[in-house]
């Protein structure tokens, strides 16, 4: 399977998932899809799968420098695995901004833009949720309890 296949069926599969977020997020099948460790599990091993099967990385890639993470992501391989890292995270973050409103009493409503600038720009949107939960409940920990 070439990365770009890999690419789309990878992209385009999370997407049931962040509607599920955003339109239910409190049906059943929501909870036992996003809320447990299956997406990231299958998402994961996919992670594993290209990243073992790449052709080793170049002498100039690496991660200690700008130039050396660039030269990484010229192989679409290399591509691909950080586009797919980007997928489990973002979705992670979101289901937990889900299940931390819920527990904190916060509007589904507001949590929604936050989730869609999760989707979009990763840290921008957890930035976007942890200050409306900031202005709403005045929470300043990542702890679970309220």
């Amino acid at each position: 399977m070439t990365p770009e296949t890999i690419f789309l069926i990878c992209n385009s599969g999370v997407l049931p998932a962040w509607l599920l977020l955003a339109f239910a997020p409190n049906w059943s099948f929501t909870q036992r899809l996003v809320h447990q460790i299956w997406i990231p599990i299958l998402l994961g091993s996919v992670y594993l799968a290209v990243l073992v099967m790449s052709p080793t990385m170049s002498e100039e890639g690496g991660f200690s420098t700008l130039d050396g993470v660039m030269m990484l992501f010229t192989s679409p391989s290399f591509a691909l695995v950080g586009w797919v890292h980007y997928l489990v995270f973002d979705l992670f973050v979101g289901a937990w901004e889900v299940r931390d409103a819920r527990r904190r009493s916060i509007s589904h409503l507001f949590v929604v833009p936050c989730l869609v600038m999760t989707l979009m720009l990763g840290p921008i949107g957890l930035l976007a949720y942890l200050l409306l939960r900031f202005a709403l409940t005045r929470a300043v920990t990542l702890d679970e309890a309220q």
